[in-house]
């Protein structure tokens, strides 16, 4: 039977976690399942306290529910029984019309997508560049992992979410035979800026007066981190003015390295490192810089590039990040993953203030014309609804 199309769905979203430091498609989940509300979607979150500051961190809106995790977390991440059960238990009694399940890899994931096959509630996966060629080529438990377990749960899913038209090539290329829905993140125009409380802005007094490259993410490799500070090292005799601000959260002793690595160049003095940034103290690190650098060596689809053409910031990043627009439209540099291009647009930037200005114009001019979260919500709500109708077709 078709579903009535008045009715409001139901839908569960399944995350590892809901805390800023597990990166960018919390960001993503924060942001959409309000903007699905908006368009009759009721959504729930299940999720699991990757740390003690997790419950905190709840969005507003809509109603998530957070479990402990279990013994295994340290080795497989998000691994908790009583997830599982209430998993089991909600999607067996019929409680969600679809479960919509963020990012691979990790147990809340397999957990979900488990619970739905068995009890043949549909389901699809945002992959969030899981599935991309780099992360792939350099991690064998990733690849096996595929091969014995992930590639025949997908296989069971409705469809998968694609941030990107190359994303859905690599889905593609592996043989997923899945309904695609190609749908990049979106971004909220920021209004007035909210106070910050002075403890989070204690790295400010050092940016005065200086030329500030923003890096805003995880500090991970796949970020292109050893990029960015080879440029930097480039540039800097240069620019004695220019200072890098590293804003986001740590991953396995990478901040450690960046630090050694600039100390010995002779550097230290000129990188602030604020960890991770929410809210009012990212508005005030977006506007305090001059430029973004973001050379990722692999991106799902940046929540950073798109916050900083909202706040009329020229970005430097590389072809991975899968962001023609920004050439396109005029708002930055788009360049290989090298150190000599990296620092020649950045220099370019740091040379011509009238550029930069106009840049961030046409960058925020774009988000506001495409990248918008009332778009993506009514796609992704669309999709939803032509699944579930097919779904319902099929069983006739």
């Amino acid at each position: 039977m078709v579903r009535h199309p008045s009715r409001r769905l139901r839908v569960l979203h399944v995350a590892a976690s809901l805390s800023a430091a597990w990166g960018g498609p919390v960001a993503t989940l924060r942001s959409l399942a309000p903007a699905l509300a908006d368009c009759g979607i009721d959504c729930t979150i299940a999720t699991t306290a990757l740390r003690q500051a997790d419950a905190a961190a709840l969005p507003p809106a809509p109603a998530a529910r957070v479990f402990p995790l279990g013994w295994a977390a340290p080795i497989w991440a998000a691994h908790s029984p009583p997830l599982r059960s209430y998993l089991q238990q909600a999607i067996g009694s019929g409680q969600f019309d679809l479960v919509h399940v963020h990012e691979l890899w990790h147990y809340a994931s397999f957990a979900a997508g488990a619970a739905a096959r068995r009890h043949r509630v549909p389901w699809v996966s945002s992959c969030h560049g899981a599935l991309n060629e780099w992360p792939l080529r350099r991690n064998w438990k990733k690849r096996l992992y595929l091969r014995f377990v992930q590639r025949s749960l997908l296989e069971s899913a409705r469809g998968i979410h694609a941030l990107t038209d190359d994303e859905a090539e690599s889905l593609r290329l592996l043989g997923l035979r899945l309904s695609v829905l190609v749908a990049p993140n979106g971004v909220a125009l920021p209004g007035p800026a909210p106070e910050a409380e002075p403890n989070e802005l204690a790295w400010q007094p050092a940016l005065e007066g200086k030329e500030v490259l923003l890096f805003l993410g995880r500090l991970h490799p796949m970020k292109g981190v050893n990029l960015l500070l080879e440029a930097f090292m480039r540039l800097a005799p240069r620019f004695p003015n220019a200072v890098l601000l590293i804003a986001g959260p740590d991953e396995a002793g990478t901040r450690r390295r960046m630090a050694g690595a600039l100390a010995h160049g002779g550097l230290g003095h000129r990188a602030i490192f604020t960890g991770v940034l929410e809210g009012a103290a990212k508005r005030a690190a977006l506007a305090a810089a001059d430029v973004l650098v973001l050379p990722s060596y692999t991106e799902g689809f940046s929540n950073a590039i798109l916050e900083a053409m909202a706040a009329s910031l020229p970005v430097v990043i590389s072809r991975q990040c899968h962001f023609p627009d920004v050439a396109s439209a005029g708002a930055g540099h788009v360049v290989a993953t090298e150190p000599a291009p990296i620092a020649s647009a950045i220099e370019s930037l740091l040379r011509n203030p009238a550029g930069r200005c106009e840049m961030g114009r046409k960058g925020r001019a774009l988000v506001a014309e495409r990248y918008r979260w009332d778009g993506m919500a009514a796609a992704m709500g669309d999709w939803y609804r032509r699944l579930l109708a097919a779904g319902a077709l099929d069983q006739v």
